[in-house]
């Protein structure tokens, strides 16, 4: 049971870093597209960050992300259920 919980785990893991840096990517090619420039400055990252939060295009990865989160959480809590 200790192997299935840790693998489970492993897999939920690795595609929830794959979820987050698509996530991250995207939202870099979101800043440099509003600012116009290679390196985008804080203002456009933060107004970014804040589309990321509030703008409809980017549900659907919000709920990915969340919902993998929330995966990631409660297989952690089983496990730690099942060591006591």
């Amino acid at each position: 049971m200790e192997l299935l919980l840790l693998t489970a785990t492993g897999v939920v893991f690795a595609l929830w870093a794959v979820l987050a840096f698509r996530v991250l990517f995207r939202l870099r090619a979101r800043a440099v597209e509003r600012s116009g420039a290679m390196f985008p400055g804080l203002g456009a990252t933060l107004a970014t960050v804040g589309d990321f939060a509030r703008a409809p295009d980017f549900a659907r990865d919000r709920r990915r992300l969340a919902g993998v989160t929330a995966g990631l959480f409660a297989l952690i809590l089983l496990r730690l259920a099942l060591m006591a």
